[in-house]
């Protein structure tokens, strides 16, 4: 009988063993996230800006090692909760809103900030989108008595929302300029998510990625047109993980690149541009029950049918836990039996007998996306010279 993990998820069962971890968690292999935030440090050229995104890292001590080891305090925030804890846990930081806020949630961030020496009138950019809700904005200035950021989401292709053209940036452009007591000019951002997501025959990456970078440089144009000198700190936001090093090279209109999920690397993210960035973050699930063969309810010729002589359904395990947006990943040949149906309390896989497991062993999975898994199963058991060094809590909200 072969093992049923290689050596570096024996390595990971025995440390969350030992650590007496026995319900689902996440772990973070800290060595390999800080290996890839030295490969994507590399890819920022100097002068250009690195924009941490947060709702990919949304855990408080990890955004702190990663800031420290990329030289970055700017970070892309995404929801409002998150905001205020942001604002207050590193009140040093430069924030730009990643999607347009109700206005009434920019409303409950002022009401509810808190103490903090965070600034938002020099730390703080919201992100608009239409002429309506420059107006919603303007009026919550004046009825706050504050001087609001305002960055300007242009749509370079995604279709996603934002200003379509330059002419309609340019009438919000001159909106913004001519309530200089309410509202400041900070930049633009033009995500470019689709560029390699067509099918060649349709377009090609090296095409969507010139045309995503000729429709912002138009945008930088309009806003030219209205403000005929802008200071060097107006922000060109854009990009991404699946695009960052696309815009390594200096025909990149941005000075401020965004980029987050590469470095823990869900399965999403196996593109590649992104091929030297490792994996860091896995679901661990222990065995709650290990039973030989697969049998389902009813009669006993059913399961017979659909399992009998397949090497696939030789043993079947049921997990603490289930219905993961994740990837099995350790042991390689145990796959879901979705014959049994999807529980978020004990899930049905099945394998083959020559990589067995355990009651009490670990089954692995890779999340598809770092995003939002995070949040769900308390503290991030972190990795680390072969034991669990520490246990990272995610933000609250």
């Amino acid at each position: 009988m072969t093992t049923a993990h290689d050596v570096y998820f024996s390595g990971l069962q025995r440390a969350l063993k030992d650590a007496g971890i026995a319900w689902p968690v996440i772990v973070l292999d800290r060595a390999r996230m800080m290996r890839n935030a030295a490969r994507l440090k590399a890819w920022i050229a100097p002068d250009k800006t690195l924009r941490l995104v947060e709702k990919s890292l949304p855990v408080p001590s990890m955004l702190d090692r990663l800031m420290q080891a990329t030289q970055t305090s700017a970070l892309m925030v995404f929801h409002e909760p998150q905001l205020r804890q942001t604002a207050v846990r590193f009140p040093h930081s430069d924030l730009l809103l990643g999607k347009p806020m109700p206005v009434a949630a920019a409303a409950h961030f002022y009401a509810h900030l808190g103490a903090t020496t965070f600034d938002p009138a020099r730390q703080l950019q919201w992100l608009i989108d239409t002429p309506q809700r420059l107006a919603q904005y303007l009026d919550l200035a004046r009825g706050l008595g504050v001087r609001l950021r305002i960055n300007v989401e242009i749509d370079v292709g995604l279709h996603r929302g934002g200003c379509a053209t330059p002419s309609e940036l340019a009438s919000m452009l001159t909106t913004i300029h001519e309530h200089p007591d309410q509202v400041e000019f900070a930049g633009l951002m033009g995500y470019d998510a689709f560029v390699g997501k067509l099918p060649a025959v349709v377009e090609s990456s090296a095409t969507s990625f010139e045309h995503a970078n000729s429709t912002y440089r138009a945008f930088q144009e309009a806003a030219r047109s209205v403000y005929r000198e802008l200071p060097p700190s107006v922000c060109w936001n854009g990009a991404g993980s699946p695009t960052v090093a696309l815009h390594r090279q200096n025909r990149s209109p941005l000075n401020d690149i965004s980029a987050g999920s590469c470095l823990l690397k869900g399965t999403m993210f196996d593109l590649p541009l992104l091929r030297d960035f490792e994996p860091a973050v896995f679901i661990a699930s222990p065995i709650l029950k290990a039973i030989e063969g697969s049998r389902l309810a009813g009669p006993p010729w059913l399961s017979t049918l659909l399992f009998a002589g397949r090497k696939q359904r030789q043993q079947t395990y049921f997990t603490y836990g289930g219905d993961w947006r994740a990837r099995i990943e350790s042991p390689p040949h145990v796959a879901e039996n979705k014959y049994f149906g999807v529980s978020y309390n004990q899930a049905m896989f099945s394998g083959p007998s020559d990589e067995r497991l355990a009651v009490d062993d670990f089954l692995f999975l890779r999340p598809h996306q770092s995003e939002g898994t995070l949040l769900q199963m308390g503290p991030l058991q972190v990795f680390e010279d072969s034991r669990i060094v520490d246990a990272w809590s995610p933000f609250t909200e």
